[in-house]
């Protein structure tokens, strides 16, 4: 009809023009605008078996297209080829990137600045999916993420999704799903593990799950990149979405374990549970487990257990262990008992792990004798103690105040070739100092030591305000540069502690000095530090010198105020300081 209309029009122009120059050009143009409908180069392009750039250039005038293109003219054509089957898909899909690069040199020969628009990019690569072209697919698509993808935002924006999702859906019937499969492999192979996770959950928010290559893909993006929290979420999704790991992403997760230095842990954990070593597909997958359940997703992560027991992935005695973990994390002790007499029941043995579990809660919560029996009827079984066993129950010793106690259990601890893990170390050394056996407590910390366990900043903060309450400056200061020596950087918390145990033997010049201190390592004082320094000066009957940490903190910072208590103690210094001097004459 078009074409009609344009030789009609020519005609009749013809004839007012009497045949001139303006109506044989004006003629011209309407043929050309008739000859570059989206509907007549589509046609053209689906009937044609090799499209080259001459042929394009000699059936459809380049400026007719170049002024086209910016409105939309590329995108009807592309849609156009998406919506219908072809007999022969591959020619077509061919013909449609032959065309796709031909129209944008033809607009960028008017205009520089000209490209193609995402969707453009988004339907010819659903269109060479379709045609199984995947290398051609996935070029132009990283093209798109490079071109269409803010540098001041995330590549995978909801905008880009929803223009690549809906090209896929604008295509029909005739669209296929390995189009969006690739979006997830280009984000890996672009080394963004980040964005390939957040096109995984896209499409499975949608319905689409992505294939088993595309998660495999992330995983490994994710592992080369050492992201290896995106790494978890992206094993963790598939497992959620019943995509079930082969040996590929089994063996990308026992790298990540690797990396991470758990691989070791975990097999021995799993090997603890079930008596014996187990496979690796069953230790890559309690590894998920137990990474959920320390993050509390008790829901979660049983409705993860159970399935993966439907479907074989763990033993019984496994998940069954691991649900116990996870009621006992969140401290549900009536679900965790329930479900160990559920394991009783079901024919499955105790194990230490299990025993363990119960231990740790109770002995969290204060129920330190409920703890003890949980050991001793392990014990009785014939199951072993391990070092969280021992960690968990001396812990709990020391914070109800057992201290010969807990210091028995460390004994067997040690006997039996366990080391305690830093946290109960720090719960055994805030126990001894609080009973005012600073000096065992030092002890105790040079023993594990000699064993391998490496202190921390709170290793060392509960050991100076022990010194502090014992009233010992010199060992203050000792363990101060004992932390330094070790390469351990003390922060504000340190400071604060080393300052008030000092402050507490009443030896107020060695504190004033780690103030200065302090700033030597660009660690900035508090208002809580000169307070604390201001009101032992004015206990100690020195006004002159709180006066002048009280100027000095005014003038550092105008932030720095006070506490009331403090300011009140040196005005009444000032005010009885003055009322002893005599009245000058």
């Amino acid at each position: 009809m078009a074409l009609i209309a344009a030789n009609y029009g020519s005609r009749t122009v013809a004839r007012r023009g009497g045949g001139g120059l303006l109506g044989r050009a004006v003629a011209s143009a309407l043929l050309c605008t008739a000859a570059t409908t989206p509907q007549h180069i589509s046609h053209y392009l689906a009937h044609q078996p090799r499209a080259t750039w001459e042929a394009l250039s000699a059936k459809f005038p380049a400026a007719a297209v170049a002024a086209a293109a910016p409105h939309g003219h590329v995108d009807a054509v592309l849609l156009s080829l998406s919506r219908h089957p072809h007999a022969s898909l591959e020619p077509v899909a061919k013909n449609a990137l032959t065309y796709f690069h031909w129209s944008a040199a033809a607009a960028a020969s008017s205009s520089p600045s000209s490209s193609h628009s995402l969707r453009s990019y988004c339907l010819l690569v659903h269109l060479l999916s379709r045609a199984a072209l995947f290398r051609e697919a996935s070029v132009l698509l990283e093209a798109a993420i490079a071109r269409h993808s803010s540098s001041s935002s995330s590549p995978a924006s909801s905008s880009f999704l929803d223009a690549f999702f809906a090209a896929y859906e604008d295509s029909g019937t005739a669209a296929t799903t390995r189009g969006l499969h690739l979006l997830v492999h280009a984000y890996a192979r672009l080394r963004l593990p980040g964005e390939a996770l957040e096109a995984c959950r896209y499409l499975a928010q949608r319905g689409v799950l992505p294939s088993l290559s595309a998660f495999n893909a992330a995983l490994q993006s994710a592992q080369r990149a050492a992201a290896f929290g995106v790494a978890w979420e992206v094993f963790e999704l598939m497992t959620q979405k019943r995509v079930y790991a082969n040996r590929s992403a089994v063996e990308l997760v026992i790298g990540i374990l690797s990396r991470e230095g758990k691989l070791a842990r975990t097999a021995a954990l799993v090997e603890r549970i079930h008596g014996k070593k187990c496979g690796p597909g069953i230790v890559a997958h309690v590894a998920l487990a137990l990474r959920m359940i320390e993050e509390e997703r008790v829901e979660q992560v049983i409705l993860l257990l159970k399935r993966m027991l439907q479907r074989n992935i763990l033993l019984d005695d496994i998940a069954y262990s691991l649900i116990v973990d996870a009621y006992c994390r969140v401290g549900d002790l009536k679900a965790a008992c329930e479900q160990r007499d559920d394991m009783v029941r079901r024919g499955r043995r105790l194990n230490a792990f299990v025993y363990t579990c119960l231990i740790r809660v109770h002995s969290c919560e204060g129920s330190v004798d409920k703890a003890v029996q949980f050991l001793q009827e392990m014990v009785s079984m014939g199951l072993k103690p391990y070092d969280a066993t021992y960690s968990h129950l001396i812990a709990g010793c020391f914070r109800q105040g057992m201290v010969q106690e807990g210091l028995a259990y460390f004994d067997n601890m040690l006997h039996e070739g366990f080391v305690p893990d830093i946290s109960s170390c720090n719960e055994m050394l805030v126990g001894l100092c609080n009973a005012g056996e600073v000096c065992k407590a030092n002890d105790l910390l040079t023993s594990v030591m000699d064993k391998g366990l490496v202190p921390d900043q709170d290793t060392y903060q509960s050991l100076i305000s022990g010194y502090g309450k014992a009233g010992d400056p010199q060992g203050i200061v000792k363990i101060y540069h004992e932390m330094e020596h070790r390469g351990l950087n003390p922060g504000i918390n340190v400071f604060t502690t080393l300052i008030r145990a000092l402050c507490q033997c009443g030896n107020l010049n060695e504190a004033e000095k780690f103030l200065a201190v302090m700033k030597k390592k660009a660690v900035a004082p508090t208002c809580d530090l000169y307070d604390l320094l201001i009101s032992s000066y004015c206990k100690q009957g020195n006004t002159k010198r709180a006066l002048l940490l009280y100027d000095r903190m005014m003038a550092e910072n105008e932030n720095l105020v006070p506490s009331a208590n403090s300011f009140m103690m040196l005005v009444r210094r000032v005010i009885k300081l003055k009322n002893s001097c005599p009245p000058n004459s």
